[in-house]
Protein backbone atom coordinates (compact mmCIF):
# COMPACT_ATOMS: atom_id res chain seq x y z
CA UNK A 1 0.00 0.00 0.00
CA UNK A 2 1.67 3.17 -0.74
CA UNK A 3 1.99 5.97 1.73
CA UNK A 4 -0.62 8.66 1.79
CA UNK A 5 0.52 12.63 2.34
CA UNK A 6 -1.78 14.77 3.03
CA UNK A 7 -1.97 18.58 3.79
CA UNK A 8 -4.71 20.08 6.18
CA UNK A 9 -4.99 22.87 9.10
CA UNK A 10 -4.82 22.45 12.68
CA UNK A 11 -2.47 22.13 15.76
CA UNK A 12 -2.91 21.14 19.46
CA UNK A 13 -1.77 20.45 23.25
CA UNK A 14 0.19 18.83 26.70
CA UNK A 15 3.01 16.62 27.55
CA UNK A 16 7.17 16.29 26.93
CA UNK A 17 8.02 13.58 25.28
CA UNK A 18 11.65 12.21 23.74
CA UNK A 19 12.13 9.81 21.29
CA UNK A 20 10.35 6.65 20.23
CA UNK A 21 10.20 4.70 23.70
CA UNK A 22 7.54 3.53 25.86
CA UNK A 23 7.22 4.95 29.00
CA UNK A 24 5.23 3.29 32.16
CA UNK A 25 4.20 6.16 33.43
CA UNK A 26 2.32 7.38 30.09
CA UNK A 27 -0.54 8.48 30.69
CA UNK A 28 -4.03 6.68 28.76
CA UNK A 29 -7.43 8.33 27.89
CA UNK A 30 -10.23 7.63 26.01
CA UNK A 31 -11.42 9.41 23.07
CA UNK A 32 -14.54 11.37 24.23
CA UNK A 33 -17.41 11.76 22.36
CA UNK A 34 -18.07 15.43 22.75
CA UNK A 35 -20.21 16.60 19.70
CA UNK A 36 -18.36 19.29 17.60
CA UNK A 37 -18.84 20.69 14.55
CA UNK A 38 -15.41 22.78 13.29
CA UNK A 39 -14.72 24.10 9.48
CA UNK A 40 -11.99 26.66 10.75
CA UNK A 41 -8.64 26.32 10.37
CA UNK A 42 -7.75 27.57 14.01
CA UNK A 43 -6.21 25.33 17.17
CA UNK A 44 -8.25 23.28 19.58
CA UNK A 45 -6.09 23.46 22.75
CA UNK A 46 -6.33 19.72 23.85
CA UNK A 47 -9.43 18.34 22.26
CA UNK A 48 -10.11 14.80 21.68
CA UNK A 49 -13.42 14.87 20.39
CA UNK A 50 -15.96 13.49 17.98
CA UNK A 51 -15.91 15.64 14.97
CA UNK A 52 -17.75 16.30 11.70
CA UNK A 53 -15.48 18.59 9.61
CA UNK A 54 -15.62 18.68 5.38
CA UNK A 55 -16.80 15.43 5.01
CA UNK A 56 -15.03 13.53 8.06
CA UNK A 57 -16.78 12.64 10.90
CA UNK A 58 -15.03 10.36 13.88
CA UNK A 59 -12.28 11.31 16.52
CA UNK A 60 -10.00 14.21 16.26
CA UNK A 61 -6.85 13.48 17.78
CA UNK A 62 -4.23 16.77 17.93
CA UNK A 63 -0.70 17.69 18.81
CA UNK A 64 1.82 20.30 18.00
CA UNK A 65 5.28 20.38 18.36
CA UNK A 66 7.57 23.04 19.50
CA UNK A 67 11.64 22.24 19.54
CA UNK A 68 11.56 18.79 21.16
CA UNK A 69 7.97 19.16 23.25
CA UNK A 70 4.87 17.93 22.79
CA UNK A 71 1.74 18.89 23.62
CA UNK A 72 -1.44 16.69 23.07
CA UNK A 73 -4.21 16.28 25.26
CA UNK A 74 -2.94 12.47 26.05
CA UNK A 75 0.42 10.30 25.85
CA UNK A 76 -2.17 7.12 24.79
CA UNK A 77 -5.55 7.77 23.16
CA UNK A 78 -7.81 4.51 23.38
CA UNK A 79 -10.43 4.62 20.13
CA UNK A 80 -12.66 1.66 19.71
CA UNK A 81 -11.81 -0.53 16.45
CA UNK A 82 -14.03 0.34 13.48
CA UNK A 83 -14.03 4.22 14.18
CA UNK A 84 -13.22 7.38 11.99
CA UNK A 85 -9.90 8.87 13.14
CA UNK A 86 -8.25 12.29 12.20
CA UNK A 87 -4.51 13.16 13.88
CA UNK A 88 -3.59 16.79 13.17
CA UNK A 89 -0.14 17.42 13.56
CA UNK A 90 1.47 21.20 13.65
CA UNK A 91 4.89 21.71 14.23
CA UNK A 92 7.94 24.61 14.26
CA UNK A 93 10.29 22.46 11.69
CA UNK A 94 9.67 20.74 7.94
CA UNK A 95 8.93 16.82 9.04
CA UNK A 96 6.77 13.91 8.18
CA UNK A 97 4.13 12.84 10.30
CA UNK A 98 4.03 8.84 10.74
CA UNK A 99 1.58 6.45 11.70
CA UNK A 100 3.35 3.47 12.47
CA UNK A 101 1.63 0.03 12.08
CA UNK A 102 -0.68 1.37 9.44
CA UNK A 103 2.10 3.17 7.57
CA UNK A 104 0.73 5.92 6.93
CA UNK A 105 2.34 9.59 6.62
CA UNK A 106 1.74 13.21 6.35
CA UNK A 107 4.16 16.07 5.78
CA UNK A 108 4.15 18.88 8.04
CA UNK A 109 5.60 22.46 8.45
CA UNK A 110 5.42 25.75 9.83
CA UNK A 111 2.39 26.91 9.02
CA UNK A 112 1.34 23.72 7.24
CA UNK A 113 0.05 21.47 9.43
CA UNK A 114 -0.44 17.62 8.41
CA UNK A 115 -3.14 15.58 9.14
CA UNK A 116 -3.93 11.72 8.65
CA UNK A 117 -7.22 10.32 7.96
CA UNK A 118 -8.07 6.44 8.97
CA UNK A 119 -10.78 3.92 9.64
CA UNK A 120 -8.78 2.40 13.18
CA UNK A 121 -9.52 -1.09 11.61
CA UNK A 122 -6.48 -3.12 12.75
CA UNK A 123 -6.50 -3.63 17.20
CA UNK A 124 -3.19 -2.57 19.06
CA UNK A 125 -0.72 0.30 19.79
CA UNK A 126 0.26 2.23 17.96
CA UNK A 127 3.05 5.21 17.61
CA UNK A 128 2.50 8.34 16.54
CA UNK A 129 6.09 9.93 15.75
CA UNK A 130 7.72 12.56 13.67
CA UNK A 131 9.89 10.20 11.63
CA UNK A 132 13.25 12.01 10.91
CA UNK A 133 13.75 13.14 14.56
CA UNK A 134 11.95 9.95 16.25
CA UNK A 135 10.17 12.14 18.53
CA UNK A 136 6.74 10.28 19.74
CA UNK A 137 3.82 12.10 19.80
CA UNK A 138 1.64 10.02 21.45
CA UNK A 139 0.27 6.49 21.16
CA UNK A 140 -3.09 5.08 19.33
CA UNK A 141 -4.26 2.12 21.09
CA UNK A 142 -7.20 0.87 19.19
CA UNK A 143 -9.44 -2.03 20.90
Amino acid sequence: MPRVRWLVVGMVAGCLVAGCGGDDGDQEAAATTVATTSTSTGASTGSQATTTTAGFSGVLIEATVTGDEVETASRRVRIDRGQKVRIRVQADRAEEVHLHGYDLSADVAPGRPAVIDRTADAPGVFEVELEQAHLRLFELQVQ
